[in-house]
């Protein structure tokens, strides 16, 4: 398994790598984090040594593995004498704002494409995005594997484990409506800056920067009302989600949209969009805003911070609804698909 995203923290990607492989052992199913020599190195020198080894050192050289897996999205430019697994978390063909955004994410397409072809299967998280892939990369039904991701119970909950001393540190309001994720473009971060402005209630967003993140980060480090905590502490996440009195995730495509889910369970409402899979996950545990807008986002806030009775509607339905999302479900739907390939059973196993 490549170790990319697993020895450094990119967000979703590496939740997911992380749980899952926890998750497996109890399978059967036995991993190596497969890491070139420039796993130290920091920015393109680090992407390039990743993208060498993954394209196309270990296809070549698998060693004694019986299948390896790339669960980020990227990975092997040829084929291998041993099965090949690709996660694939969803594509989006839409064009993107910027020559640098723009040459990324055609190059993106590009190795995402040419793993889909010499992987004999695809693991996508969401129908949404099984769809995606299918129309993007003509990848045929019979290598197409859905399998949703799971919750993480022992952290995602609604139950108090000292949030208060955890929190206290960040001098935090009282009310808040809390965005938690990277600040990528398409996530209209700068549309909640104004939704919650024209509001009067204080946003907290927490993640990292993205390519072209940058008019982002400066519409949230001038706006009175608003507070950018950076990417936060592993341990910080779900307090600081149990601690909001809503949670917002504006964006404008997901190809799961983890943080919905584990904002649901900790009992927070959840405000997000109605695009690409996060009504597949939110079904109706959560208010889906159609205009992404400020004046669209504002009113699906309104909605909520104006109504108790809907908010604890809200809560109560995204803890049911969290409940349906189960790791060990997900490692075990991995597992068969990693036996049927490492035992011969070919891409439509």
């Amino acid at each position: 398994m490549s170790g990319k995203v697993l020895r450094r923290n990119v967000g979703g990607n590496t939740s997911y790598t992380r749980t899952l492989y926890a998750s497996l052992t109890a399978f059967g199913i036995e991993h190596e984090a497969l890491v070139p020599p420039g796993d130290g190195l920091g920015g393109a020198a680090r992407q390039l040594a990743y993208a060498v080894a993954d394209g196309l050192l270990w296809p070549a050289r698998p060693g004694r593995a019986d299948l390896l897996h790339f669960p980020a999205d990227t990975g092997a430019l040829v084929g291998s004498r041993v099965p090949i697994a690709a996660t694939v978390h969803g594509v989006e063909d839409a064009p993107v704002p910027g020559l640098a955004r723009a040459l990324w994410k055609r190059t993106w397409m590009a190795r995402v494409g040419r793993l889909t072809r010499v992987a004999d299967a695809v693991i996508t998280v969401s129908r949404h995005s099984a769809g995606e892939i299918g129309r993007a990369f003509g990848v045929p039904a019979a290598r197409l594997h859905v399998i949703p991701h799971g919750l993480d119970a022992g952290r995602f909950h609604s139950r108090d484990d000292g949030d208060a001393a955890l929190l206290a540190p960040l001098g935090l309001p009282d009310r808040f409506v809390l965005y938690l994720g990277n600040l990528d473009p398409r996530k209209n971060v700068t549309a909640l800056v104004e939704a919650t402005a024209r509001l009067g209630i204080p946003l907290v967003a927490a993640g990292g920067g993205f390519l072209g993140s940058g008019q982002v980060e400066r519409v949230l480090a001038e706006a009175p009302h608003a507070r950018y905590l950076g990417q936060v502490p592993h341990e910080l996440v779900a307090p600081l989600m149990r601690a909001a009195a809503v949670f917002a995730f504006p964006s404008g495509h997901e190809g799961f949209g983890m943080p919905v889910l584990e904002a649901m369970a900790c009992g927070t409402p959840v405000v997000t969009s109605d695009r690409a899979a996060l009504p597949e996950v939110a079904g109706d545990a959560a208010v889906l805003v159609s205009d992404l807008d400020a004046r669209g986002i504002a009113a699906g806030l309104r909605s909520v911070l104006s109504d108790g009775a809907a908010a604890a509607d809200l809560r109560a339905r995204g803890i049911a609804r969290s409940a349906l999302f189960s790791w060990e479900e997900s490692a075990r739907r991995h597992a068969e698909v990693f036996t049927a390939l490492a035992e011969g059973g070919g891409a439509g196993a």
